[in-house]
């Protein structure tokens, strides 16, 4: 059955989510060959994966998944990574800055895949025990706001495909669907996509996951954030329909940046950009995280103005309360160890 699988989407064929949910099952469970499995997730690649086939496969893993329950409505923020721009970790940063505007966060990642260091490993190096129990990562969201959920403990199916995707080196439909498999169920989601090509597709896959509003952004130069300089798209669903909308940081005065002025390094040069940016340091870092943090908080319904979210998210760090929400995540992911 693999097989037939295999020859449609090398000829340029769609699975519909019914042989999209098979072909991951059977990925996950019968001992696929490397090779075979690695011509089926590079021939989806080439001819970008569709809405179908990412509903069939968030399906098949959703399923023997743990799962977590909150009464409140939560967001999160992430990229799909596989941008290959070396930046530092903004989504991360973002989510401190968006829990301490008091809207609840509960941070779903991993360490590294095809990047050089996934959230986890940045909130590792911080000081974050990232590898807290369910139980524990959702006390923590209801002491602080906050909570870091880390992928293998709630989707250790996935770890068959860890040796795979770390060989290919080269993002798979795996890199899309991480930020999609939330152990909780969602309000609110800000995602970015490093392929332009499948910006509305993942918006459009997102509309059957019980978002009240997602944002999926990606930008003019490539980013699978808001970026600093240059144009990003955001494809915005709220409620059945998405509406597209463009963000010029110029218009924020927001201007005069390029790439190497956010450009990170290993876990713990980013972790320190991190904590610049947290106590108030100026510079590219923090207009960066503030135009995230902002798109958050718009996700989140906290404003609908650009303007304004810019403000309370500069106010949630000048006060220190993004800090203090650092600090306390840091002290309370490390009880009981």
């Amino acid at each position: 059955m693999f097989d037939r699988y295999l020859k449609q989407v090398t000829q340029g064929e769609s699975l519909n989510s019914t042989e999209a949910y098979e072909a991951a099952k059977m990925l996950l469970h019968d001992g696929i060959a490397p090779v075979k499995a690695a011509a089926f997730l590079g021939a989806m690649r080439t001819r970008k994966e569709k809405p179908s086939e990412l509903k069939g496969f968030v399906e098949a893993i959703y399923e023997e998944a743990i799962t977590l329950e909150s009464s409140a409505a939560l967001l999160d923020t992430c990229g799909t990574g596989g941008d290959c721009m070396g930046t530092f970790n903004i989504s991360t940063a973002a989510a401190l800055v968006v829990a301490a505007c008091d809207v609840p966060v509960a941070k779903h990642g991993n360490v590294a895949a095809t990047s050089s260091v996934g959230s986890a490993d940045v909130l590792e190096a911080l000081g974050v025990n990232i590898r807290m129990q369910p139980d524990h990562a959702r006390s923590l969201l209801d002491k602080i706001n906050i909570t870091f959920l880390f992928a293998p403990l709630y989707h250790p199916i996935l770890k068959e495909m860890g040796p795979l995707r770390r060989e290919m080196g080269v993002p798979t439909i795996f890199n899309f669907l991480g930020p999609m498999l939330n152990p909780f169920q969602l309000s609110y989601q800000v995602m970015g996509v490093s392929d332009a090509a499948l910006q509305d597709a993942i918006a459009d896959t997102l509309t059957g996951l019980g978002r009240k509003k997602a944002m999926v952004v990606h930008a003019e130069n490539g980013m699978d954030e808001i970026s600093p300089f240059g144009s990003t798209r955001v494809s915005s669903f709220e409620g059945q329909q998405i509406v597209s909308f463009d963000i010029e940081p110029s218009c924020y005065g927001i201007e005069g940046f390029e790439l190497a002025d956010i450009k990170g390094g290993d876990r713990y040069y980013n972790a320190s950009i991190i904590v610049n940016i947290l106590d108030g340091h100026k510079g590219p870092h923090r207009e960066t995280v503030l135009l995230n943090s902002a798109l958050a908080l718009m996700s989140a319904e906290k404003t609908d103005s650009m303007e304004t979210a810019l403000l309370m998210s500069a106010e949630a760090i000048d006060s220190g309360r993004a800090r203090h929400t650092l600090n306390q995540m840091i002290t309370y992911s490390q009880e009981g160890i």
